[in-house]
């Protein structure tokens, strides 16, 4: 018996913001809590699901779950399988949208994009609101996704239970001075390399063409930066060929392993992502999980203006965020103003780590969801 089945498009080892968003806190849950029910997208599911810390069943879907009839069948058998108090859905729309006809109350998961774009389509949002108006609950990952959900409900709008995206605060550290020095000898950094990090799947909402650009303004007042950007997709071509037009000093790493990840943001001085807006706010950043983990290693950052990327760069205390993040003369200045000033960095690089540690660590946000959850269902169990 599972007090709650959590339904999701979305669960490791596919990858993705979203995916580590439920894997580290539902694994950190009581155990009997959930029943993961997902998708069967990925060939190495069956392997991860057998050392899992939850238990996953999948749904035989290749790609999305959809709130068909199909798809009806396999949540109520489920729901027999482990009687649970209720079912909880995520993405909210628009598989949201098979709530209201289940035998469990249900609640539902806000990210961004999934509330951002039916709350702002016409045809789309009283769909939306009739999901929010029937559900349980909502645990809302950031306050984006919650603004984003009360500009559409309004008045319907369910109980919110707030839960940002978090880090693993034990493994994303800063770094001592000599293993700063050891992580940038093996990755041939130059010690006295001024290192902007950033890394993301390079989409255009990320605005990496904009950190290109401006890293070109600066190189010649700042000639030992380097700019290191992680990540695939579908830009990433476009980015190099704009990079060696400019003869920028960017140095593209591709995907950054796991093991590789945190000693390189922590042998960085600097942490940029200028995320837009685009397609009049369809088209947001959720939150920027990115920051979170720049600033558990001491790392400073600079995030442009969109959707929930401010909740977690805390603008004058652990870096700097860009009103407009299409002007590169605005990132060159905003950059400008950390890259000469190392006791800055520093300042806010020691409050980063104090925010993550006070705010965004895994094992606290799991806490607070756990007794959140405990509290809904009557305090069963």
């Amino acid at each position: 018996m599972a007090r709650h089945l959590l339904i999701t498009n979305d669960y490791l080892p596919k990858t993705g913001g979203i995916q580590v968003y439920l894997n580290e806190l539902w694994r950190r849950l009581d155990q009997g809590e959930a029943v993961v029910l997902t998708a069967n997208s990925d060939p190495t599911a069956v392997s991860f699901d057998a050392t899992a810390d939850v238990v996953i069943e999948r749904i035989p879907q290749k790609t999305l779950i959809l709130p068909t009839r199909k798809v009806r069948k396999f949540i109520e058998a489920a729901i027999t399988r482990h009687n649970p108090e209720f079912v909880l859905l995520d993405p909210a729309w628009p598989l949201g949208l098979i709530g209201p006809r289940l035998s469990r109350p249900y609640g539902v998961i806000l990210h961004g994009a999934e509330v951002a774009i039916p709350g702002r389509l016409p045809l789309l949002s009283s769909t939306l609101q009739y999901v929010l108006r029937n559900a349980k609950f909502a645990i809302c990952a950031g306050m984006y996704p919650e603004a984003e959900a009360r500009r559409n409900a309004a008045a319907s709008m369910p109980q919110v239970l707030q839960v940002p995206p978090g880090v693993d605060i034990e493994r994303f550290v800063p770094l001592t001075e000599s293993e700063r020095t050891t992580t940038r000898q093996e990755m041939g950094i130059p010690q006295d390399g001024l290192v902007v990090a950033s890394y993301s799947r390079l989409v255009p909402r990320k605005g990496m063409d904009v950190l290109i650009k401006a890293s070109a303004q600066l190189q010649g007042e700042f000639p030992n930066l380097m700019v290191m950007i992680g990540g695939t997709g579908r830009e990433a071509n476009r980015l190099r060929k704009l990079a060696k037009q400019l003869r920028a000093p960017i140095t593209f790493l591709g995907r950054v392993s796991d093991e590789q990840l945190p000693n390189w943001l922590g042998a960085s001085d600097l942490f940029v992502m200028d995320c837009q807006s685009r397609w009049w706010g369809l088209e947001q950043e959720g939150f920027g999980m990115v920051f979170a983990e720049a600033g558990a290693s001491g790392i400073p950052q600079i995030a442009g203006r969109s959707g929930g990327s401010h909740e977690v760069v805390r603008h004058g205390i652990t870096g700097l965020i860009v009103e407009q993040p299409n002007s590169v003369h605005e990132l060159v200045a905003t950059m400008r103003q950390l890259l000469k000033d190392p006791e800055l960095r520093k300042s806010m690089g020691v409050q980063s780590r104090q925010v993550a540690e006070s705010t965004y660590a895994w094992d606290q946000l799991a806490k607070n969801l756990q007794t959140e959850l405990t509290r809904l269902e009557g305090g069963r169990g």
